[in-house]
């Protein structure tokens, strides 16, 4: 993950390292780092931060098994607001159905 060094303020002066969050996801058993691999992290304009995992198990390199987390740090708390697993056919779909909507 290349922004993993990257600390990032959150709250006020609260400056947490992407990799600790990851670290404490795995921690509490929210995201198992033996199933899931950290690919991408971003923080959000209200302050959350959003992560992007691949499968290891499940899946193929032409297939594969993403889940995103969006988090938000509360008093050095990492807390799970939403988790969604998808594959790329889903991608597709929605941004397909977000198109076909703008057209109508």
């Amino acid at each position: 993950m290349p922004e993993q060094g990257k600390s990032l303020e959150l709250s006020g002066e609260t400056k947490v390292k992407i990799r600790e969050i990851v670290e404490r996801l795995n921690d509490k058993g929210e995201v198992s780092l033996d199933i899931w691999k950290p690919l991408s992290a971003r923080k959000s304009s209200d302050g959350t931060l959003d992560l992007l995992y691949r499968n290891r198990v499940v899946g193929s390199e032409k297939d594969p098994v993403f889940l995103w987390i969006y988090v938000n740090i509360v008093n050095e708390d990492v807390r799970v607001l939403e988790k969604i697993t998808f594959k790329q056919e889903h991608v597709k779909w929605i941004t397909n159905s977000i198109v076909t909507l703008e057209k109508t």
